[in-house]
């Protein structure tokens, strides 16, 4: 009778052995299974990708041009103190047009006859600083600045002749202003952010230098961002940065 007993455990246990095998067998081939459904779908996905990455298309503007700053004023209680020492009557404090380079970089995500649709990023800067038009000691004399902003770039017949485009976008800005005078403790370096809007129009390739395409571009964006230490205290908060600008469009 134990023996018999004995060989039915056995039994049971090889039973629930080989159940508990198969169990695992189907779940790692259903695991497999899924691997390799995951795996389809990729290589789906990526083949079918492919051509559209073949037909992405990338850009860089090297512009050169100026910019403009519209006044700030002086908010109640603030005061310019001219060289002599003596409080001048201008209550706006005016900033000269200054040089600017920039740098710009799109990549083509979409493309239809009529329209274009890139995404990229602007770099601008300025090599000479912003000077005030007007010298105080108690007011900084000029700032340098740069901006760095992604944006989209809306394009209207970019296979015609001239492209128009729109474009809009935000980022980083900083202002380095340099030390008033009358204010030798005075903390250089302004960061805030920007928002950017445009608008161009791009030719097409005018020339190949060494096999790249060429062509040119001019363009006018407004860098709408937080304002530098000017050391005196305004009226606003926000200021118009005007960019124009235009110079050479390489495409590859």
């Amino acid at each position: 009778m134990n023996s018999i007993r004995v060989g039915r455990r056995f039994m049971q246990a090889l039973k629930l052995f080989v159940t508990s095998s198969q169990f695992t067998v189907l779940r790692e081939k259903a695991q497999k299974n899924k691997i390799k459904w995951f795996i389809g779908c990729f290589m789906t996905a990526t083949l079918w990708s492919l051509p559209a990455l073949a037909q992405g298309k990338n850009e860089v503007g090297l512009v050169i041009g100026g910019i403009v700053t519209p006044s700030q004023t002086l908010s109640p209680g603030a005061s310019l103190i001219g060289p002599g020492g003596t409080v001048l009557p201008n209550r706006d404090i005016s900033l000269d047009s200054s040089l600017t380079l920039g740098a710009e970089y799109d990549r083509e995500f979409v493309r239809r006859q009529k329209f274009a649709i890139d995404g990229g990023v602007d770099f601008l800067a300025s090599p000479l600083d912003v000077k005030l038009s007007q010298q105080s000691q108690n007011a900084i004399g000029e700032y340098a600045f740069i901006f760095l902003t992604p944006h989209v770039r809306v394009k209207f017949h970019p296979d015609g002749v001239f492209s128009p485009w729109l474009s809009f976008g935000g980022g980083y800005a900083r202002f380095l202003e340099s030390v008033p005078p009358a204010a030798p403790s005075f903390q250089r370096g302004t960061n805030t952010g920007t928002l950017v809007f445009g608008g161009g129009i791009d030719s097409p390739t005018i020339v190949h230098v060494l096999k790249i395409p060429i062509g040119f571009r001019v363009e006018v964006r407004d860098f709408y961002s937080g304002v530098p230490n000017y050391n005196q205290k305004i009226t606003g908060n926000l200021q118009n940065n005007l960019a124009f600008t235009g110079g050479l469009l390489i495409r590859f």
